[in-house]
């Protein structure tokens, strides 16, 4: 017997807190925590409980729930520079992209929102820092 297993992309954002809903329009659900680990954790008992109510309440499930919750995590830009604050200083991540640490800040505190061709950029950025530090070892 095969278990389905739908893959669930979800987005995760940061405000306060870190905060994580699907994208999926049928699952109403959403999560937070205070780190990055803890709302990813949060969001999957999330969709554990929201598929037990459903079956409780008679139903029919997503397709994305209809088997074991496979989760796709993805990071909006103010979520990734909130988290990458910790590793990568702000003017490392300005020079390795070109963007003025300003208007990283301004990203990260939701003040202005990046293009998505300008995500892409803060993404590599981060990809190519990282890259770089795994040489060290």
């Amino acid at each position: 017997m095969e278990m389905n297993m739908a893959k669930i992309d979800i987005l995760i954002d940061y405000t306060d807190n870190f905060a994580a809903c699907p994208q999926n329009g049928d699952i109403a659900c959403i999560s937070t925590g205070r780190t990055l680990d803890e709302v990813k954790a949060n969001i999957v008992s999330a969709l554990e409980f929201h598929r037990d109510g459903l079956l409780e309440d008679g139903i029919a499930l997503p397709k994305e729930l209809q088997g074991d919750i496979v989760p796709v995590f993805h990071l909006s830009t103010r979520a990734q520079l909130k988290y990458t604050d910790r590793y990568i200083t702000r003017k490392a991540l300005a020079r390795e992209t070109g963007i003025a640490e300003q208007q990283l800040s301004h990203y990260a505190n939701g003040l202005r929102h990046p293009r998505p061709a300008m995500q892409q950029r803060i993404a590599d950025g981060i990809r190519a820092i990282s890259q770089r530090l795994l040489l060290i070892f």
